[in-house]
């Protein structure tokens, strides 16, 4: 920078680089734009040089072309709104949709006259043996990525002096009340609140959100100087690691949530939330954005030499910003609401507030909970566990796996197993072994989640849809049309009016290409349009076009192969979907590759089986011959063939599937057997005899136009038949369909 230039010049140059949104159409911002620009000018004629650099990181396009100088949010999110400087910044009121609906009008929790959060969740929430998989095909990276996005968007700690409100469990509940004492309950501490809230029925209790609301990174950077600073290295624009290039150690004794208390704080993991160390597959996330970030500094240091720490640290907090952006946009927020729940960015709007709302947060949002498994595996590349799986509810807060095995084969397992449906039912070890066993620590999430709602004075299911434009029910059966979840809902409720948010949410059916209902749906759509348009940082408004262009190519299956040795992953991690298909075919010259001249065979029965031979499903061809298996996990699978008559079954080659994609081409010959001619024979003097095959007893015409040929069967048993199968042992790595 020229020092002579006066800072107010600066400060022109800057903010008409970029604080002008790229959206034409935005008529309000540009009738503000001289106050704005008056502001931003105050603002920095009061810094040195070296603060201007701190507000302003150097970001390079993948083209080459001049340096563009885009700006970098503050780390506790003030002044992201120019006239309100306080909207999505910390410590902030969860905003309200819907009125609240506290037992007094002011303060006191919602829901005095319905049933105890406990037995709701025992009668709504229990999960059946094995669970219910997802029906689109969610991966456990839904789930994860739900979990890592929540610690970016919302934190609400507990008020202080504390204020119990303790769930009661009914007597006799097989895992919190064994004795039938009737006289236990779980724990739970109300949210901090405002203040200056909660004083009269115009002024109810306001909870508050202690992070940003913004897609921000605060999870990776944090909220605060000292936090962030604690993660720096301050060289080469670099955030701290550890052994394995795994996050720094809380060494210095920094809040640490250690819920589960399995290992002394000094054991946890340090990163920009409090909450990083919960589970594995969290800390797999957490430590994956910090490599990121080191990789993006580290090749700017090349191509930039003469930058300072300062700008190579903000430039990587930039763009690993703008990754996080678009992941959730683009790939986490269309897999569970469809591709066209929300509309196109058209660019930011300062009248906006991106506030997190408590609609969302205290109920909405915890639609992650339902999704979880009971356990968690560890994958080397190809799929193969590298050590053995744990429960869930034995990995809360214990960092250890991570650091023996790393990072990798977490984000293997992520990308490979299936989520659990979204519904209304959760696994057992997070409603009966959450942080520890019953009567041992361990709460029920489920009823933490209702009563939750409850604590913060959501209105009932009913009242919030109608605050998002959604007619009421009027009935169980317009909720969901699974009788026995209508059934569940009237057994615990009795009206239709006094459903908890949370539960109606959940239970409500899905719209058509999405994993929500409608309500869920109104609450997630409104919540992350107003996180988007409400950002004068997002992306597409600050980054250049260029820039902008390699953010939109970046998937989070390209993050995970950059840093880390996971390179077998389908493009969509959000997804596994696998299949192996192939046809069945008249191979009339036995070579087992079929000509054009061969057609497929209709109506053959198609088995494919697993590596012990176990029958994994079964399926008969189409009119031309075509079969396909779908739905597959990882594994070892070979393809028979049932031919007529009980002539033996002819098996494919071991096809293994080591990621999500499409198998093809694993077809199948079937060589036509000529009847054998027979014998000449004085003029019959009785009717035609059946036609007798050398292979089998009697046969019409039709049946003794094909026959199977096997391996070592047939006309030659001493050689092999090239018709067995027309594929070599097949393994599933690569992208797109495998032949």
């Amino acid at each position: 920078m020229n020092k002579k230039m006066s800072y107010s010049k600066v400060a022109k140059k800057l903010f008409s680089m970029f604080e002008a949104p790229q959206s034409s159409a935005d008529k309000h911002w540009k009738s503000h734009q001289k106050k704005y620009q008056g502001e931003f000018i105050e603002r920095l004629e009061t810094r040195t040089a070296m603060a201007v650099d701190s507000v302003v990181a150097m970001v390079t396009p993948p083209i080459a072309s001049p340096p563009i100088v885009v700006s970098v949010q503050s780390l506790d999110g003030t002044r992201n709104n120019l006239i309100n400087i306080e909207w999505g910044s910390t410590n902030e009121q969860l905003l309200r949709r819907s009125s609240a609906a506290y037992g007094d009008g002011i303060s006191t929790p919602s829901g005095s006259d319905r049933p105890s959060a406990r037995l709701i969740s025992n009668a709504m929430s229990a999960s059946p043996e094995g669970g219910i998989t997802n029906d689109r095909d969610f991966t456990a990276f839904v789930y994860a990525w739900g979990q890592f996005l929540d610690h970016d968007l919302g934190l609400t700690v507990s008020a202080s002096p504390s204020e119990r409100l303790p769930i009661s469990v009914p007597a006799g509940d097989p895992w919190f009340d064994p004795n039938s004492t009737g006289a236990m309950t779980i724990s739970l501490s109300r949210s901090a609140y405002d203040t200056s809230t909660g004083l009269s029925t115009v002024n109810p209790r306001q909870q508050l959100n202690s992070l940003t609301s913004f897609v921000d990174g605060s999870q990776v950077y944090g909220v605060d100087a000292a936090r962030s600073a604690a993660l720096r290295e301050f060289t080469g624009g670099r955030m701290r690691t550890s052994v394995g290039n795994l996050l720094p150690l809380n060494t210095s004794g920094f809040a640490n949530a250690n819920d589960a208390h399995r290992v002394a704080d000094n054991q946890l993991y340090l990163a920009g939330d409090v909450r990083a160390n919960e589970n594995p597959e969290l800390l797999s996330l957490q430590t994956l954005f910090v490599r990121e970030h080191n990789r993006i500094a580290a090749a700017t240091a090349v191509l930039q030499p003469s930058w300072t720490d300062e700008q190579l640290f903000q430039h990587a907090r930039r763009m690993v910003i703008s990754e996080l952006q678009k992941i959730t946009y683009d790939e986490f927020l269309p897999a569970i609401l469809g591709p066209q729940a929300l509309r196109p960015y058209q660019g930011y709007r300062p009248d906006v507030n991106p506030g997190i709302s408590t609609e969302f947060s205290t109920a909405a949002f915890r639609l992650g909970h339902s999704m979880l498994g009971e356990d968690i595996n560890f994958m080397d590349n190809n799929g193969n566990e590298v050590r053995d799986a744990m429960l869930l509810r034995d990995a809360f807060f214990d960092p250890r796996p991570v650091g023996a095995v790393g990072i990798d084969p977490l984000l293997k397992y992520l990308a490979s197993d299936r989520a659990q449906e979204i519904d209304t039912r959760v696994v057992d070890d997070v409603r009966n072994f959450l942080f520890g066993a019953p009567g041992q620590g361990g709460f029920d999430l489920a009823s933490l989640n209702i009563q939750r709602g409850r604590d913060h004075g959501l209105a009932d299911y009913n009242t919030v849809r109608a605050a998002y434009g959604l007619p009421r029910v009027t009935s169980f059966a317009q909720i969901t049309p699974d009788t026995a979840v209508q059934e569940s809902l009237r057994s615990t409720y009795g009206s239709v009016d006094k459903i908890d948010l949370w539960v109606g949410g959940l239970a409500e059916k899905h719209l058509p290409g999405s994993s929500l209902g409608a309500t869920f749906t109104k609450i997630m759509v409104d919540q992350f349009s107003r996180l988007r348009d409400g950002d004068r940082y997002w992306y597409q408004n600050v980054l250049p076009a260029g820039a902008v262009r390699e953010i939109q190519q970046t998937s989070l299956a390209d993050l995970i192969r950059r840093n880390s040795t996971v390179t077998n992953i389908q493009p969509n991690v959000f997804f596994f979907q696998a299949s192996i298909s192939g046809n069945i075919f008249s191979d009339g010259n036995r070579d087992g590759v079929r000509q054009s001249v061969e057609g497929g065979l209709a109506g053959v029965t198609v088995t494919l089986v697993d590596s012990v031979g176990a029958t994994v499903a079964t399926a008969r061809t189409s009119r031309s011959g075509d079969y396909i298996f779908k739905g597959l996990d990882l594994g070892s699978f070979r393809v028979v063939v049932s031919p007529p008559l009980g002539a033996p079954a002819i098996t494919s080659r071991v096809v293994t599937l080591t990621r999500g994609g499409d198998v093809r081409g694993v077809d199948l010959g079937i060589a036509p057997i000529a009847p054998r001619a027979p014998t000449p024979a004085p003029r019959p003097t009785t009717a035609p005899q059946p036609i007798t095959s050398r292979l089998g007893p009697s046969l019409s015409p039709t049946d003794a136009a094909f026959m199977l040929l096997g391996a070592g069967e047939g006309s030659n048993s001493q050689q092999p038949s090239r018709g067995v199968a027309s594929v070599r042992p097949v393994t599933a790595s690569a992208g797109g369909s495998n032949r």
